[in-house]
C-alpha cells in the first residue's frame, strides 16, 4: 500500500511526539555582549557516553520512504547546514519490542530550515533526511554506544509493515 504524507513546518508543538526542536527562542537572551546574543541551554541532549558526530550529503531523489531505523537507547541530534531538509519520522509503538517494524500510518515529515535542529527521541523511527530541493548537507550527533537492539549493524533499516511505502511532498 502507498501512503501520502504532507510536509509540515517544524514547531515545538508539532514535533513534540518525536523529540525536541532547537530554534531561536522568543525569550530574551540569557547573555549578551557587543555584537552578540546568547541563549544558553535552550535544549538538552540526554547522554551518558561521548557523542559522535557524522556528516551526511543528501542528494535530490524521489520523495519515497520504504524503511526506517530507530535507536531505543539514545537520542539523536540532527542539524542542517546550508539547505532545507525534510525529515521523515514515525512513532515508536513498543520501544521494548526488538521485532517492531515502523508503521507507515504514523509517518510525519518535517521541514528543517538552516539554523534549526531537532533531537530525535529514543525509539522514534526515522529515515535519512531528504533535501527540500537540490542537494543538502546535515550533521548528526549520537551517543557512541551500542544500542539495545544492535542498530550499529551495517544495514539497520527495517521495512514498513507489509512492505508499504510513504510518498511525501
Amino acid at each position: 500500500m502507498q501512503h501520502k504524507v504532507q510536509v509540515e513546518e517544524l514547531t515545538q508543538e508539532s514535533f513534540a511526539p518525536y523529540g525536541k526542536v532547537i530554534d531561536l527562542p522568543d525569550a530574551e537572551p540569557s547573555k549578551t555582549g557587543e555584537g552578540w546574543d546568547c541563549w544558553s541551554y535552550i535544549q538538552m541532549l540526554d547522554v551518558s557516553e561521548p557523542i559522535g558526530f557524522g556528516l551526511v550529503v543528501t542528494n535530490q531523489r524521489e520523495p519515497v520512504v520504504t524503511a526506517m531505523e530507530r535507536h531505543v537507547s539514545r537520542e539523536e541530534l540532527l542539524l542542517t547546514f546550508d539547505q532545507e531538509i525534510i525529515q521523515p519520522v514515525a512513532q515508536c509503538l513498543r520501544i521494548d519490542d526488538p521485532d517492531e517494524c515502523p508503521d507507515p500510518s504514523t509517518v510525519k515529515c518535517f521541514r528543517i530550515r538552516p539554523g534549526q535542529a531537532i533531537i530525535i527521541s529514543r525509539g522514534v523511527w526515522h529515515s535519512p533526511a531528504y533535501p527540500a530541493s537540490g542537494d543538502a548537507r546535515y550533521m548528526f550527533g549520537i551517543e557512541k554506544k551500542k544500542d539495545a537492539f544492535g542498530d550499529e549493524m551495517i544495514h539497520p533499516w527495517v521495512d514498513f509493515i507489509g512492505g508499504d511505502t510513504v510518498h511525501f511532498g
